[in-house]
């Protein structure tokens, strides 16, 4: 499952600029998943990563999206990547419940589950150096 760098870095920010909109609600908590998943693993971020979802993973395409739900923008976009990059071979899909997660988590050996956990630190710092890029072009009236 080789990864080019280039290539997760320009589905992030792909991913990233498509949620512009609502930078102000997610860009803070972009900068937290690399901790979180450090500190409590890839199972709770797969859970986080949902939070005031809709079931699905998704935000409502219509109607009012609370502050709490925008939040989680950048934490789907890593799960999105994650999938995008590793999905079909070990068999874990975006709107895959927790539950599913962990079952399909569990199952896999010890050298997988350290990929998948160095995969995601690897987007989530990907994800917190274009928030921080986005961030800037966005004060200085440039586009990123």
């Amino acid at each position: 499952m080789p990864v080019c760098s280039y290539e997760l870095d320009r589905e992030v920010f792909r991913l990233l600029n498509s949620g512009i909109e609502g930078f102000d609600d997610w860009q803070n908590a972009a900068r937290g998943i690399a901790d979180y998943v450090a500190s409590w693993g890839v199972e709770r971020f797969w859970a986080m990563s949902r939070s005031q979802r809709l079931l699905g993973g998704q935000l409502p395409s219509e109607g009012v999206v609370s502050e709490e739900e925008r939040r989680y923008f950048a934490w789907s976009v890593a799960r999105e990547v994650l999938c995008k990059i590793v999905g079909t071979e070990l068999g874990i899909d975006y709107e895959m419940n927790t539950d599913n997660f962990q079952e399909i988590f569990r199952e896999l050996d010890f050298n997988q589950q350290v990929l998948l956990t160095d995969l995601l630190m690897e987007i989530a710092e990907a994800i917190q150096f274009w928030t921080m890029r986005l961030k800037d072009a966005r004060e200085s009236g440039t586009p990123a």
